[in-house]
């Protein structure tokens, strides 16, 4: 397993940042990863739910998102699945004076035996940061432009 976690504040109210993460519509806009909802229901996001995004990085084309934890404009963790790559992801918003502070925090697992703990630390675990860390940065960028 491969575990990072990716922080980022935001000078925006938490109110405002909950809604570009859970908002389809908010999200395919600040989201360079993400094409489109293709099923996302109206009251996204809910424990239990399974959520189709089309998604644009890499060769797998659809992201599977399963929300698990949702307290509203505090933590959203879900479990992803992109291809052969399986993911808990938990996002943590925290109040602070200039705004809120942003925090991702990422298991990433490919269930392959031996050549998947490899994959995990060489390939996949290093471009979902890299992947994660953007997206954080494009949410800030969002969100303070009003």
């Amino acid at each position: 397993m491969f575990a990072f976690t990716v922080s980022i504040e935001i000078a925006a109210p938490p109110a405002r940042v909950w809604r570009a993460l859970c908002d389809p519509a908010e999200v395919v806009v600040w989201d360079t990863g993400v094409v489109a909802a293709i099923d996302a229901p109206a009251d996204y996001p809910q424990p239990g739910q399974h959520v189709r995004w089309r998604y644009a990085n890499g060769p797998y084309k659809v992201l599977l998102d399963k929300p698990q934890e949702v307290v509203p404009e505090r933590t959203l963790r879900s479990l992803i699945s992109v291809g052969p790559t399986r993911m808990d992801e938990t996002y943590t918003l925290d109040e602070i004076d200039r705004g809120t502070r942003l925090s991702a925090k990422m298991l990433v697992r490919v269930p392959w035996a031996i050549v998947g703990v490899i994959a995990e630390r060489v390939v996949f675990g290093p471009a979902a940061r890299r992947a994660v860390t953007a997206s954080l940065q494009a949410i800030k960028v969002y969100c303070e432009a009003g």
